[in-house]
């Protein structure tokens, strides 16, 4: 199994100063951030990143934050990140809130995390009005701007700030000789994040994550994740979640990325075009919707066949050690920039197919595995040590286990190390159910791990279909049959309950892939379901009895998702 990395390990990080410190020493003047601003773009500098933490952490010092619970909302831009590390860097806990999030939901959760402040982008200034109507618990309302927009700044007054002029103040209070902030020696037991879980605000969890568990996850994904000074991620997903801040961001900087940042979905492919960027890390679902693209597109050009046949021939050469997909798939690759070669994947499951296909493109998917609770890294499938359909082994630090194995080897997936975190918000009792005495975390997925110590996933645990023969089905299994089929875009698999309440076989509920259906001339909704459903059927032939697909059901919008591309399974009925 080839097990050599391209690039050297990075210089391990003590916390958030140390590396901001490190980099803005050896890249002082190379772009940090990049991000749109009209049709070019703009650059924040490592060294500049390091001043403007300074100056707005001395200003956070001034206004009495340090140490306390600051929210964030807004899209990814610097002054989010910013906000979260100086926040983490005084000592405080940082709350990172989904922007999709209503009203209500988003003042639930600051009364939850008890927030001393609100640090919002303009596009949520009457969100902020509201907040600062209902919750005189929060102190400070700090506005920043949308990277690339004028907008006309914030009346100040004692609660409410912006952005830049604190940085402003910020600066001069520390050349006055204000050093609170910039002393500040960090505890790596100190609460330092808390992120609430998708769910009503009845059921989510907040999970606290410690400096230490923050700081172990970024230098694991750094160690396995093989990037280098030279790259350049761009930052697609949602900015609120461990997976893109951890490992997107912190774990990229490390190494002295350069990271680009995606200011809209409706403006990926520009953006695309614009940085060029060479690495990415996504969720499933969005290497999913890559990939039907590249084939809905071969399709509406007429050189589908043409791609199936240069994949084939690319597959072959690969065998030999030669390797022909610079010239055979220019054009795929030209559509996401010209320069993308890698792909860090977490969150899900993606099919084997996806990921080899990806390869014969000449882009490499190293495939991972993480939940909120182990902020987020548990184990990576790396580029250079892979092992198909796994999810690879624990990253530095992190161990793992199977509890309560059936015969074939499949349980619970429990795993312990620095990563895992400390609790959840005020609920002793939810964090004593999934976290033992001695950190032994049970994180509700099933799987095996093989010989090698390479994890492989099954299932979550609590989707389990149980059939009323006692065979257990994980419907993700069947789902990635499903979504492999080009006339599918989204599928879900349940268990419906009948008369007898009992479930005797599956249920697919199907999302058609229109566009591509269309480019096949199935235009009319009844020869689409027909064509849908003879798919499934062929694909029954291929499975065991028990696992075969009984009844389909289409629907003519999307499902329901979460801001991470995660579909909303209670939702589905």
């Amino acid at each position: 199994m080839k097990t050599d990395r391209q690039h050297p390990l990075p210089r391990l990080i003590r916390d958030i100063r140390d590396m901001l410190e490190t980099n803005a020493s050896l890249y002082p003047d190379k772009p940090c951030f990049l991000y749109r601003k009209g049709n070019g773009c703009v650059s924040i500098s490592f060294s500049r990143l390091l001043e403007k933490c300074n100056a707005f952490g001395t200003a956070m010092a001034e206004l009495g934050l340090m140490g306390k619970t600051v929210a964030v909302v807004g899209e990814t831009s610097p002054e989010y990140i910013v906000s979260y590390f100086c926040t983490v860097m005084g000592g405080g806990r940082i709350v990172p809130l989904d922007k999709e999030l209503s009203d209500e939901e988003t003042i639930h959760f600051l009364k939850r995390a008890d927030a001393s402040a609100l640090v919002y982008s303009s596009t949520f200034t009457d969100r902020a009005k509201r907040v600062e109507e209902q919750l005189s618990e929060v102190k400070h309302l700090i506005r920043t701007t949308v990277p690339g927009k004028d907008e006309v700044p914030v009346q100040e007054d004692e609660k409410n700030h912006n952005f830049d002029d604190l940085v402003l103040e910020g600066a001069l209070a520390l050349r006055k000789g204000n050093r609170a902030f910039v002393s500040h020696v960090p505890n790596m037991n100190t609460e330092a994040a808390l992120l609430f879980t998708s769910g009503t605000t009845g059921t989510a969890k907040g999970v606290v994550l410690t400096l230490g568990n923050l700081i172990a996850a970024v230098n694991a994904s750094a160690q396995v994740a093989d990037f280098c000074p030279e790259d350049r991620l761009l930052s697609v997903l949602p900015i609120h979640h461990t997976y893109e801040m951890t490992c997107g961001i912190m774990g990229a900087m490390v190494y002295g990325t350069t990271i680009c940042i995606n200011d809209s979905l409706k403006h990926l492919l520009k953006n695309f075009q614009l940085f060029k960027p060479n690495s990415l890390a996504l969720v499933p679902l969005f290497v999913n919707t890559m990939y039907k693209k590249i084939w809905e597109t071969a399709a509406k050009n007429g050189q589908e066949n043409i791609l199936r046949l240069a994949v084939t021939l690319n597959k072959g050469l690969r065998k030999i050690r030669l390797d022909a997909n610079k010239l055979l798939f220019k054009q795929v690759v030209d559509a996401f920039g010209g320069k993308l070669e890698k792909i860090i994947c977490g969150g899900a499951a993606l099919s084997p197919k996806i990921i080899e296909d990806f390869e014969v493109f000449g882009i490499k998917i190293g495939q991972g595995y993480g939940i909120t609770e182990c902020a987020p890294l548990i184990s990576l499938n790396p580029f250079y040590s892979k092992k198909r359909a796994s999810v690879g082994r624990p990253v530095p630090g992190m161990e793992a286990y199977i509890d309560s194995p059936d015969a074939s080897g499949i349980g619970e997936i429990t795993v312990r190390g620095p990563n895992v975190m400390k609790g959840y918000l005020h609920d002793p009792l939810a964090t004593a159910a999934v976290k033992t005495f001695d950190g032994w975390f049970f994180t509700g997925d099933l799987g095996y791990i093989d010989d090698e110590g390479y994890i492989f996933i099954t299932g979550r645990k609590k989707n389990v279909i149980v059939l009323n023969n006692g065979k257990n089905v994980f419907p993700e299994e069947i789902e990635d049959h499903l979504d492999r089929i080009d006339l599918i875009a989204e599928s879900v698999v349940v268990g419906r309950v009948d008369a007898n309440g009992e479930v005797s076989g599956l249920t697919a509920i199907i999302f058609p892939h229109f566009e591509y259906a269309a480019s096949k001339g199935i235009t009319e909704y009844n020869a689409l379901a027909a064509a849908v459903k003879k798919e499934i059927f062929d694909l029954n032939k291929k499975l065991p009895s028990y696992k075969q697909i009984r009844n389909v059901e289409l629907r003519k919008t999307e499902f329901e998702k979460t801001t991470s591309r995660k579909i909303k399974r209670y939702k589905i009925h």
